[in-house]
């Protein structure tokens, strides 16, 4: 009996090494799973069909005041909307993103980011223009397809 519980307490020693020993990997690959997302969200901003993939279906956005909690009937909205510009732009609209100093924190399956987002925007046939600093706020679930965006804020940055 002494020769079990000694090779249990062995056997079950080795898994928690093992454990502790890749744990940290784990983590490494989630941020940076996390991070890529983040980039991707502001890279795709020239692709709403694009980005929308990077959201779930759930998902909540709050910008400007307005919270909105159909993403499907948000994303058709901005879809539509960017399209109505461009109409009457002539052409396409260029969004050049740039986030800054994004600060991640992952708790398990849920990762929450926050960055400082700017836009450059040019539209066609006008100048060009930049976007007030934002800060924006994601909230990511881990699913066995990868990390999801399951909720945006985004609010001005005041002052200078």
């Amino acid at each position: 009996m002494m020769t079990i519980e000694r090779g249990s307490r062995l056997t079950a020693l080795i898994f928690v090494l093992a454990g502790l020993m890749f744990a940290p990997n784990t983590f490494a690959d989630d941020m940076s799973d996390v991070m890529a997302i983040i980039y991707q969200y502001g890279d795709l901003e020239n692709d709403l069909e694009a980005q929308a993939k990077l959201m779930r279906s759930d998902r909540v956005f709050i910008a400007q005041g307005m919270r909105q909690t159909d993403e499907a009937k948000n994303m058709a909205n901005q879809i539509a909307g960017r399209k109505a510009s461009e109409s009457l732009n002539g052409g396409k609209t260029e969004f050049v993103t740039t986030i800054e100093g994004p600060v991640v924190s992952i708790h398990g399956d849920v990762a929450v980011a926050s960055f400082v987002r700017w836009w450059n925007v040019y539209p066609h046939n006008q100048a060009s223009d930049t976007s007030p600093l934002t800060w924006v706020t994601l909230v990511l679930i881990k699913e066995s397809s990868g990390w999801l965006i399951k909720h945006t804020h985004q609010s001005p940055v005041l002052g200078d």
